[in-house]
């Protein structure tokens, strides 16, 4: 299709689970956007009929079928991170460009695959989706650039939630060591954005979660190239809540129940009172009133996941404390974007008119796609940050630093 000033992007959704559903009810911003939302793909019949009354798109069984659509110019990709591989592929074949929710792949090899399919077809290929592209995290890198209050020095950030208590099935919370492949790039991706250089080396120690039998968090030293050093602590447990200290904003930027950890804990301890077998169903059952398209979902279980309506959105989105620490002052998260401490002492910068997280992430690619902009996180980015969350792993099972390869600087 021609490029101009004036294109609208026709998008694709592979895979109408929980983060399209939090995309869709959450994120009014995507509305505004040079896209128009054309198609879908999903094995849930429910979900398909959903789609079709909300957007009288074209929907598929298949990414196989969706991509062969000429109505289809980029394909968001939100299954299960061992299927990103091989669709991010069939996308690229096909000529469409490609958004990929995080984890990019499950090994870095496999991002040499996606990120080889899309140079040689000439497609786009864009690693999201992370809170990176929050707003007050893009300006804190604004700042850091700037030199307002000197080099950073230090960067430590720290996120308590219940994660592991939620009803995740237990094969699939194993298969991304609890929160570390599935939360960590969250993580490594505010840091690496902020400081903006390659990673040196990984130094990290994980703690076990008993109630769910898998990793409960993670404690992890990066050092960059340039000597900075970083932190970031991560407990999924469900007990401590990081959003005490943050006037209890949400992840999504809604307000956040006090409660929700408990009211996780305590679910998923009755259900564990059941079989194996049965447990695994409701687990199952329970996760599926998160995806998008389920009919009268029960509000006990939609109150579980912690999801909100656009109009509660409120505040800045809130993954974790991320405290900066540069030559002449220090930087953190405000309800409403970021508080600056300096000689004069602190002042607040409002950020309520950026976009928001996927917002963001979309408006990026299209720049890349109709502007011939670089792409913010491309996939030699999602590769290097896959590559810190398996060293979190490596470096805990071996009690040692672990060497990076495959990192990239932030290209700005």
């Amino acid at each position: 299709m021609a490029m101009n000033s004036d294109t609208v992007l026709r998008l694709g959704f592979v895979g109408l689970g929980q983060a399209v559903n939090r995309m869709f009810r959450q994120y009014p911003q995507i509305k505004k956007l040079p896209y128009t939302i054309t198609a879908a793909a999903d094995m849930r019949e429910q979900a398909l009929k959903q789609f079709r009354a909300d957007f009288k798109g074209e929907t598929y069984r298949s990414i196989e079928e969706l991509c062969k659509s000429p109505n289809v110019d980029v394909v968001y990709i939100a299954t299960p991170p061992e299927l990103h591989a091989e669709q991010v592929l069939i996308a690229a074949e096909h000529g469409k460009h490609v958004v990929v929710e995080k984890p990019l792949a499950l090994s870095t090899a496999d991002c040499d695959r996606m990120i080889e399919a899309a140079e040689r077809h000439g497609v786009k290929l864009l690693a999201g989706h992370t809170h990176s592209f929050d707003a007050p995290i893009r300006k804190m890198r604004e700042i850091v650039k700037s030199g307002e209050i000197g080099d950073v020095v230090m960067v430590n950030s720290w996120n308590f939630n219940e994660f592991n208590p939620r009803p995740w099935p237990t094969n699939e919370l194993k298969d991304t060591f609890g929160p570390i492949l599935n939360q960590g790039p969250h993580h490594v991706d505010i840091i690496r954005q902020i400081v903006g250089r390659k990673v040196k080396s990984v130094r990290a120690q994980t703690i076990w979660d008993p109630l769910r039998g898998v990793e409960g968090g993670y404690l992890c030293f990066m050092q960059f190239e340039n000597g900075v050093p970083a932190s970031i602590v991560y407990d999924a447990r469900g007990f401590f809540d990081t959003s005490e200290l943050f006037w209890w904003v949400a992840e999504g930027g809604s307000p956040r129940d006090p409660e929700v950890n408990a009211k996780m804990r305590r679910n998923f301890h009755a259900v564990n009172k059941l079989g194996e077998a049965e447990r695994e169903r409701v687990l199952e059952e329970q996760k599926e009133a998160g995806r998008y398209g389920v009919e009268n979902p029960d509000p006990k279980l939609w109150d579980l996941w912690g999801y909100s309506g656009p109009e509660e959105i409120r505040y800045q989105p809130f993954f974790g404390l991320t405290v900066l620490s540069c030559e002449r002052g220090a930087i953190r998260q405000s309800q409403h974007g970021l508080i600056i401490y300096g000689e004069d002492g602190p002042r607040e910068i409002s950020l309520e008119d950026e976009l928001r997280g996927r917002a963001a992430e979309l408006m990026d690619l299209y720049n890349g796609v109709v502007h011939g902009k670089p792409i913010f996180h491309d996939g030699r980015w999602g590769k290097a940050t896959l590559e810190v969350c398996l060293a979190i792993i490596d470096s805990a099972k071996r009690g040692e630093e672990i060497q990076m390869h495959h990192q990239v600087g932030m290209s700005d």
